[in-house]
């Protein structure tokens, strides 16, 4: 393509994707993509990752427009110094880019100090290659039962899986406590995690059998192609997500009644929790807010508290007392400067917000984990920490 035509893709793309102005200074990124010779023609493909301009790990978050021989260009703006991490999807986790042989790959990462292109050659497509990719072992332990495409009038069909813990067929008379875990997919499997589990099973399990942990149920909830949509209580500036009372209507009107028909639970908010990271994390705060009746405990993990210019920030402040929320946040989560997006700088805010509507220090943990970041492997390195606050030692709960 002529360099004035290549210009003129990416002034284009950059008026449908900079992001709205926070204040801090911002540099432009160019990314120029080139996509594999299998790819469908017809095929859109677009940047996910870690940052609000990349869609907060929407796996449609920010389209490329193609140039034509295989290219494929998309320009964003991002505060400067942005630690940023993406990847290339053709619309779905099940259509993200993978290595030569169908095998994982590392998030790309960059680090915008500067306008800058940021040139990505995509090796293979997942949907591609998934029959010749060596098959991910299964890590499941325990006693998992599995609801394949459970059904909802408001949202996606989506697996569930139902974690028991050690004992729970031996006693027939106990009740348990429930967790529900959002990006049930990455908790307990990894051959069927985006990028490592939680292993929730591994450390629930461990510490339940020492003894320091009240045995518990964990229910881990599917995501769907709508993750951004459905995680989101609000839409944003852009109108994008805004979905989260519709999932919240499938958990406490389809799903919740379902588990406490089926399993032996115990029923009430302070024995009922949500637990997610990211925007997993931004919505179960966000529905235990509205219904506390129903969620008294809440798993806020490296939450996206900067999703629609800190809406959730700003309505924390009359959270409902009742509540019991753990905050945490990694240090390598956010971006060198001050802007109102960065990820340490937001959850501060979200604390400090909660700590002014009355939690007490009791029920209010907060942890930021120093050279943290956000992935996978960092939160399954503090889930002992975050269940033992949620759940407690056996003589902890009633």
């Amino acid at each position: 393509m002529p360099r004035a035509a290549l210009a003129s893709a990416v002034c284009a793309a950059l008026a449908m994707t900079a992001a709205p102005a926070t204040g801090a200074e911002r540099v432009r990124l160019v990314f120029e993509v080139a996509a594999p010779a299998a790819t469908p023609a017809e095929a859109v493909l677009w940047l996910a990752g870690n940052d609000a301009a990349l869609g907060g790990w929407n796996p449609s978050g920010v389209r490329l427009t193609p140039l034509g021989g295989g290219r494929h260009v998309a320009a964003v703006e991002v505060e400067r110094g942005a630690a940023l991490e993406f990847k290339v999807t053709r619309g779905s986790w099940e259509t993200v880019e993978k290595g030569p042989a169908g095998e994982e790959i590392a998030n790309r990462t960059h680090r915008a100090e500067r306008d800058d292109t940021v040139r990505v050659a995509v090796a293979a497509w997942r949907d591609q290659t998934a029959a010749a990719a060596p098959p991910r072992r299964s890590t499941v332990t325990g006693d998992v039962r599995r609801h394949d495409r459970f059904a909802s009038v408001h949202v996606r069909p989506r697996d569930v899986l139902v974690w028991l813990p050690p004992g729970y067929e031996a006693d027939r008379a106990r009740r348990y406590p429930v967790l529900y875990v959002h990006d049930g997919n990455n908790v307990l499997d990894e051959a069927t995690s985006f990028a490592g589990e939680w292993r929730l099973d591994e450390t629930a399990g461990r510490m339940i059998a020492e003894g320091v942990l009240a045995p518990f149920i964990a229910v881990c909830v599917y995501n769907t192609p709508d993750r951004m949509f459905e995680y989101t209580p609000v839409r944003d500036a852009a109108g994008r997500g805004g979905g989260g009372p519709a999932y919240a209507r499938f958990l406490i009107e389809e799903l919740k009644p379902f588990v406490d028909r089926v399993y032996r639970t115990r029923r009430g908010p302070r024995d009922t929790g949500l637990l997610g990271s990211s925007l997993g994390g931004l919505i179960s705060l966000a529905i235990a807010m509205e219904r506390p009746d129903v969620f008294g405990l809440v798993g806020c993990v490296s939450p996206a508290a900067w999703w629609a210019d800190r809406d959730l920030v700003r309505r924390a402040a009359s959270a409902p007392r009742s509540l019991r929320v753990w905050v945490d946040i990694g240090t390598e989560e956010s971006t060198p400067s001050a802007g109102r997006r960065a990820w340490l700088e937001d959850t501060r805010a979200l604390v400090a917000s909660l700590r002014s509507a009355g939690l007490s220090p009791d029920a209010l943990a907060y942890e930021e984990v120093e050279g943290g970041r956000h992935h996978e492997a960092a939160w399954a390195a503090r889930l002992d920490r975050i269940l033992t606050f949620l759940i407690g030692p056996p003589r902890s709960r009633r």
